[in-house]
């Protein structure tokens, strides 16, 4: 047992290791090193984002479902084309515009997570140390 009037021992310090022990048997460990989050796998976002590119442009080619009569000739394909470019430039523009945004996103995202990995492992290193 302890005793009584210990000066070695701290107070404030031991109660703070008792919750930090708490926690971590509550929680269990870190959530990185649980879930296995150590690196960033952005390849299905990349795919998303490439894939949201290529819708956002206008489109360059008529659908195959529609190459029936008054739409299978060509001068009527070139016209609606343009037409359909035309009314949608906005919507272009800024769909071009939100994939760009995402891809500067998913960057910020990346650089985040890294600092998040680092300041974790800073933190680790002085809770070892104490």
């Amino acid at each position: 047992m302890l005793e009584e009037n210990n000066p070695e021992i701290d107070v404030d310090v031991l109660m703070a290791r008792v919750q930090h022990e708490v926690l971590r048997r509550q929680f269990g460990e870190p959530a990185t090193a649980a879930n296995g989050f150590d690196t960033v796998d952005t390849g299905a976002v990349e795919g998303l984002i490439s894939s949201a590119s290529l819708r956002a442009s206008p489109r360059n080619r008529w659908p195959a479902r529609l190459n029936f009569f008054p739409f299978s000739l060509p001068w009527v394909q070139r016209f609606s084309l343009r037409a359909l470019a035309w009314l949608f430039r906005d919507q272009h523009a800024y769909n071009a515009a939100v994939v760009q945004a995402l891809r500067e996103l998913l960057t910020v995202n990346v650089r985040l997570h890294a600092s998040v990995r680092e300041m974790d492992a800073r933190i680790q290193r002085l809770e070892h140390r104490e």
